[in-house]
């Protein structure tokens, strides 16, 4: 190569490390479909961000693979800070183990940005089941071995893997049925054609105010104000069954690119308004430095392959 071509080159090299972040619109790309807690989380800080970056956050939504299929989008991207995984803990925490293969290392292939929020959870049941409580839902279940039906997001979803650690630790049989995606599911138990379900409480809610849907356990928190009467389900707290949301880019990404969107995203989670949306809907923000957040990763990918280890489940 000639001298007038690399200097051209590094000409081409300098002016795009010169270029301030961004230089073009982001993609935030979530790897599950639209309609949960998660897309909530995405909508509101794609404004927040984009207003704050000075270009647009377009959010992508890319599901399929237990979000695999977006992750592995997101992991493949060029280290610049334009293309960020909006994530659920599972990518990270159970993904890892229960596929054979995956399209990347979620601990090697992503460095974290923050964790945005956590959420609670509720154990659902059709209004058809002759439960009030787990106690009874336990004794129904084992008076009629395989007859109780429980529907999830997806096969090796959270939902699926939280209801069969239930089954393991209770000693009682469920039969899985899964569905695309969580909002799907609920509105199967609702028709009553399955009778139970583990889920984030913000989509269930509202069925069980209207008396649509029983709720038997709360987990993942000590108590649901809504639900003062609903007792938590001893032994599936954030400890065992650790459930977060947050944001990684590709490995590699600059440092002074990881702590800008660290710092702009913790502001967006700060305000008043944005704080009160999400905790309305049963979103609980959580703000914490890049390093606090690789050490909730490396933490709940250990706690939950004890979980997937005891329950024998793997994803397809």
């Amino acid at each position: 190569m000639g001298r007038a071509a690399l200097l051209a080159l590094a000409f081409v090299a300098l002016h795009a490390a010169a270029q301030p972040y961004p230089s073009k619109p982001v993609r935030l790309v979530n790897p599950f479909p639209p309609g949960g807690p998660l897309d909530v989380l995405g909508r509101i800080l794609s404004e927040r961000l984009g207003t704050a970056l000075g270009r647009p956050v377009l959010v992508e939504n890319k599901p399929g693979a237990a979000g695999n299929i977006g992750a592995a989008d997101v992991a493949k991207s060029a280290s610049d800070g334009h293309t960020v995984l909006l994530t659920l803990f599972s990518i990270v925490t159970s993904n890892p183990h229960l596929y054979d293969r995956l399209p990347f290392d979620p601990l090697k292939d992503f460095a974290p940005i923050t964790a945005l929020a956590s959420s609670d959870s509720v154990l659902i049941i059709h209004p058809s089941v002759p439960a009030a409580s787990v106690k009874e839902l336990i004794a129904h279940a084992r008076a009629n071995p395989g007859m109780l039906n429980y529907a999830s997001a997806g096969k090796a979803s959270p939902g699926h893997l939280t209801a069969a650690f239930f089954g393991r630790q209770t000693g009682t049989t469920f039969t899985h049925v899964p569905y695309k995606g969580n909002a799907e599911a609920i509105r199967s138990v609702l028709a009553g054609e399955t009778q139970m379900m583990f889920t984030p409480t913000t989509g269930a809610l509202p069925h069980i105010k209207a008396g649509k849907l029983k709720a038997i356990a709360v987990y993942l928190t000590d108590r649901v104000d809504e639900l003062p009467g609903v007792a938590s389900l001893e032994g599936f707290d954030q400890k065992t069954l650790p459930f977060w949301y947050g944001l990684l880019v590709p490995a590699g990404t600059p440092r002074e690119i990881v702590m800008r969107l660290n710092s702009e995203t913790i502001k967006a989670l700060k305000d008043p308004q944005v704080d009160k949306t999400l905790r309305a809907g049963r979103i609980f923000p959580i703000v914490n430095t890049p390093e606090e957040f690789g050490a909730m990763m490396r933490e709940g990918h250990a706690a939950w392959g004890r979980v997937i280890r005891e329950t024998g489940v793997k994803g397809e």
